[in-house]
């Protein structure tokens, strides 16, 4: 790497001529020496975006501001790394620190190749449903409510009748065998070594990714086969766990209407499109993930999300594990709405329609609560106990961030009127640093084991690690002055445990960590080993450039430790301040639900205030 990150945003931002790039959206007016348009963020008749001669730009109408980095975000929906290229390509601005490795692009072209595949895929399935063998399929689709127009939008197709016809078309048009294999549209016979179809007698749905891409495909039996729906494996295009089916097309819908449902399914998605509810998407049938909401945030900003269980599986999937992934997301509402008997959002809306379905809707109820309250629904008030001791006290052991546990320690003992000291003595007993999945410490024995540098990418998915927030101030000033300290100038043990367990770093940087980490124990300053920033790939080391590019004078210091101390008191108040809110949020659900827990609450808030005055008190 050639220069900063930085030095590659500044260059960027400096040589783009704003008003060009934003007049290829809206007509920009002069007026003096201003440039005006109408907001292209926002309806607007009259001008109230301007564009200033310092290269970034103000709405006062919705507030909107950035330059051309920020402008192209969020128009084209691009990353940030993918942004810069996009600009740096467009307007021929030098910027070779974003070339790719050889091992990146030669992942790409084994994408794109995959990625033309599924097209001609998709292809030849549409053309299977037009053909006269398709009749029956169709005639099922539309006995189903879907009208020939939509049954062209969403895409259906059918597989032909023998077991080889895909494979066979595939390789007409130069396609491998082995590439067919990896996309997860054939399987190779044990017997002939010739690949054979893996979907076969089925309604073929392609699944898209959210820009509209087709990375795999569901599949509806047409024959008397008990796997009533199949879906592709997991591919180097396709990860359920990573995808919302539907995002493409209801992101602008999800948009307007400020909301989103996700269903469980990829034809309840289709069955409520097609009765006009088109803010809904599918989390593929897994168990909802923070990849798939972080996804939905990205996508379409929307404040809300109501989860849509069928009937029969509210109970299954209302699970305390649901209860991590909202909590990864607090600028999301995540509520959950349940259908009764054993109906699923397709069936439902066919027999009771759309105003039955606005009803169950509106009656959601937070997430949080019904996964807790799922527990604890039906039991004999005596089992509480037990069941605080034997569930939720080793599933709070797990959670890693101190506050998002204390939280959730103050919602349990709302709920079941365990008092939260009792629950917080129990948690200490389940000796919580040994609880399975912990976070590991930075700075513990396992990351200055002996041996190479640590295998970061051994999930096969890199960008999982790219952090979605830049660093706070105190997390830079702590990682900072570790990474920029000489050896044997700093005691890892005096904040081994607040590492481990009050600074919730992202992936990346908690992986970066424990580079430092092992280079610190193994007797070097970590700025001058290269084997801290050998194990990451050239995008992440990209990202990392944020702090390791710093001048070391950033970090200069009298007295390193006491640096550190301050930074780690500034933290623990940050925390505090954190806890009093989500406690203050508890007061107000508490005066409407049980008023008689108010006190306790309050007093929690008192406790937590003394702490912070103290924290604040002149040493």
């Amino acid at each position: 790497m050639t220069a900063s990150l930085d030095d590659v945003k500044t260059r960027i931002k400096t040589r783009v001529p704003l008003d060009q790039l934003i007049g290829e959206t809206v007509t920009i007016v002069r007026r003096g020496t201003s440039l005006t348009a109408c907001c292209p963020f926002h309806a607007e008749k009259s001008p109230s975006f301007h564009i200033y001669p310092d290269n970034h730009y103000y709405c006062y109408g919705c507030k909107e501001t950035g330059d051309a980095i920020t402008f192209v975000r969020k128009t084209r929906e691009f990353s940030f790394i993918e942004s810069l290229k996009f600009l740096a390509g467009k307007y021929g601005i030098d910027a070779p620190e974003l070339d790719e490795s050889d091992s990146l692009k030669r992942r790409r072209g084994e994408h794109a190749i995959l990625s033309q595949m599924m097209v001609a895929a998709q292809e030849f399935f549409v053309a299977e449903l037009a053909s006269p063998r398709g009749q029956e399929s169709v005639a099922y689709l539309k006995n189903r409510g879907f009208s020939d127009e939509n049954i062209i939008t969403f895409g259906f197709g059918l597989t032909p009748a023998e077991g080889f016809g895909l494979s066979k078309h595939l390789r007409s048009l130069g396609f491998r065998d082995d590439d067919m294999n990896r996309a997860s549209l054939s399987g190779m016979s044990a017997q002939s070594g010739r690949p054979y179809d893996f979907f076969r007698e089925r309604i073929m749905i392609p699944i898209r990714d959210a820009q509209g891409r087709v990375i795999a495909f569901g599949g509806r039996t047409i024959s008397n086969d008990p796997a009533k729906y199949k879906n592709s494996g997991a591919t180097p295009l396709f990860d359920k766990s990573g995808v919302l089916f539907g995002l493409h097309h209801s992101r602008d819908a999800i948009k307007d209407k400020r909301r989103a449902i996700i269903v469980e399914g990829y034809m309840d998605t289709l069955a409520l499109w097609q009765a006009g509810v088109h803010e809904v998407v599918a989390s593929m049938g897994t168990a909802l993930t923070v990849r798939q909401l972080k996804l939905l945030c990205q996508q379409t900003k929307t404040p809300e999300a109501i989860v849509l269980f069928d009937g029969d599986n509210a109970g299954k999937q209302a699970t305390l594990s649901a209860i991590e992934v909202v909590l990864e997301l607090p600028e999301l509402r995540v509520r959950a709405a349940k259908l009764v008997g054993g109906d699923d959002p397709d069936s439902f809306v066919r027999k009771n329609g759309v105003d039955a379905l606005t009803d169950v809707l509106s009656n959601s109820v937070d997430l949080m609560d019904l996964a807790i309250g799922s527990k604890l629904n039906g039991v004999n008030q005596a089992a509480i106990p037990s069941i605080v001791s034997n569930d939720f006290v080793p599933w709070l052991s797990k959670v890693p961030d101190q506050i998002k546990r204390g939280y959730l320690v103050t919602r349990v003992s709302g709920l079941t009127g365990v008092p939260v000291d009792v629950i917080n003595r129990q948690l200490h007993s389940f000796s919580f640093g040994q609880a399975p999945g912990a976070r590991p410490s930075p700075f513990s024995a396992h990351a200055a084991r002996q041996g190479g540098s640590l295998d970061l990418h051994n999930s096969g998915d890199e960008a999982i690690l790219m952090p979605s927030r830049p660093l706070t101030p105190v997390e830079k000033g702590i990682l900072g002055h570790v990474y920029f300290s000489e050896a044997g100038e700093i005691d890892p043990g005096k904040f081994e445990s607040f590492m481990a367990k009050e600074l919730a770093l992202e992936p990346l940087w908690e992986l970066f960590s424990l580079q430092i980490a092992q280079s610190y124990a193994k007797g070097f300053a970590p700025r001058n080993d290269p084997m801290v920033l050998a194990a990451f790939s050239p995008d992440e080391v990209l990202v990392l450039a944020s702090l390791t590019d710093m001048a070391p004078q950033s970090f200069a210091t009298l007295d390193r430790n006491k640096s550190i101390d301050s930074l780690i008191t500034e933290q623990s108040r940050n925390n505090i301040k954190q806890s009093i809110a989500l406690l203050k949020r508890q007061v107000q659900i508490a005066a409407s639900q049980s008023p008689q827990d108010v006190p306790k609450f309050l007093a929690e808030v008192m406790a937590l205030s003394q702490n912070l005055a103290q924290l604040d008190r002149p040493i």
